[in-house]
C-alpha cells in the first residue's frame, strides 16, 4: 500500500480497480499519525521515500497533557456539540469538574476528552456537568504537583494555573483575581506579560 501511495504522489495518477488505464489526479494530501514516523523509518516499518514525500509541511501537535491551556476551551466546545447532538440542555462545567479535567493527563488526547464529555452530558441531571458525572479515572486524578522528567519553571506553572482559573471563570478577571487572592491590577499585569488577549480588554 505504501508503494501504491508513493506512486500516486510522485506520478499524480491513479488506476481504478479493474481498469488498465491510469487517470491523472490533482489532489492535496493531508496525513496524520500518532506515531513517530522517523523512528518507524529507522525500524523499517515505513518507507523513507514516502516519509519525505509526505513531509512537505509538518505540523506537530503536542499531546493534550502538554497544552493544558487547551483543555477547558476544548471541553466547552465538545460540551456544546454533545448537548446539541444528544438533545440535552447542559451548558457548563462546575468548578470542581473543570478542575478535575485539568488534573487528568489525558493519555487518549482529544478523543478521550470528547468521550468523557459525552458521557458526562448523558449522565448529568442538571444544566451543568458536575465532578461525579465524569469517568472514574478522571474523578480520581490527583493534583499533579510532583514534576516528572525535567522540572518545569515555577513561572511557567504559575502562568498555566492563572490561565486555567481565568478560563474556568469564563474570562471574568475580577472573579479570577478574587479566587487567586491577588489584586485585579496584578492579574492584568500578568496577563499582559503572557500576551493574553484578555489583557487588551
Amino acid at each position: 500500500m505504501q508503494a501504491k501511495l508513493l506512486r500516486v504522489l510522485q506520478e499524480r495518477e491513479v488506476r481504478r480497480v479493474g481498469e488498465n488505464l491510469s487517470r491523472k489526479v490533482d489532489v492535496r494530501v493531508v496525513a496524520a499519525t500518532n506515531r513517530e514516523l522517523s523512528e518507524e523509518v529507522r525500524l523499517g516499518h515505513f518507507r523513507q521515500d514516502l516519509f519525505y514525500r509526505l513531509r512537505v509541511i509538518e505540523l506537530r501537535i503536542p499531546p493534550l497533557r502538554e497544552r493544558k491551556e487547551d483543555i477547558l476551551p476544548l471541553a466547552r466546545m465538545l460540551l456544546a456539540e454533545a448537548g446539541e447532538r444528544l438533545g440535552r440542555r447542559v451548558s457548563s462545567l462546575s468548578p470542581d469538574a473543570a478542575d478535575q479535567l485539568l488534573r487528568y493527563p489525558w493519555p487518549g488526547n482529544v478523543r478521550e476528552l470528547g468521550n468523557a464529555i459525552e458521557r458526562a452530558v448523558v449522565l448529568c441531571e442538571g444544566p451543568r456537568v458536575e465532578r461525579e458525572d465524569l469517568p472514574e479515572e478522571v474523578r480520581a486524578a490527583p493534583p499533579s504537583m510532583v514534576p516528572s522528567g525535567n522540572p518545569r519553571r515555577l513561572e511557567d506553572m504559575e502562568k498555566e494555573y492563572i490561565l486555567a482559573v481565568l478560563a474556568q471563570n469564563g474570562g471574568n478577571r475580577s472573579r479570577t483575581a478574587e479566587q487567586l487572592d491577588i489584586g485585579v491590577a496584578t492579574l492584568y499585569r500578568k496577563l499582559k506579560q503572557y500576551g493574553h488577549p484578555e489583557a487588551a480588554h
